[in-house]
């Protein structure tokens, strides 16, 4: 990913986190590639109470790790930001 992309997701998210902090619903749905020219699926409306905190705090989360990335891109794209075994290897 270049810096210009990173830098648009980093300006998206942060758009979306307002988007979101001020809503007043959110619909959530579900989307199968079988029916994929239908839309979502399965869509329920949800007020902004009952889960508009919790999308805030994982696009926060997404946010703070595009800005480490954009801080230290190389680290990012070689694999040395996270040193834990990968949990597919066994642990090695």
């Amino acid at each position: 990913m270049t810096i210009a992309d990173l830098m648009q997701q980093i300006e998206e998210t942060e758009r979306l986190i307002a988007v979101y902090r001020n809503a007043n619903e959110v619909i959530v749905g579900t989307q199968d590639e079988v029916y994929s020219r239908r839309g979502l699926i399965n869509r329920t409306t949800l007020t902004a109470a009952e889960i508009g905190d919790q999308i805030v705090r994982i696009l926060e989360r997404r946010l703070a790790a595009m800005r480490a990335e954009l801080r230290n891109p190389r680290a990012e794209s070689q694999g040395e930001a996270d040193d834990r075994p990968c949990p597919t290897d066994g642990g090695r």
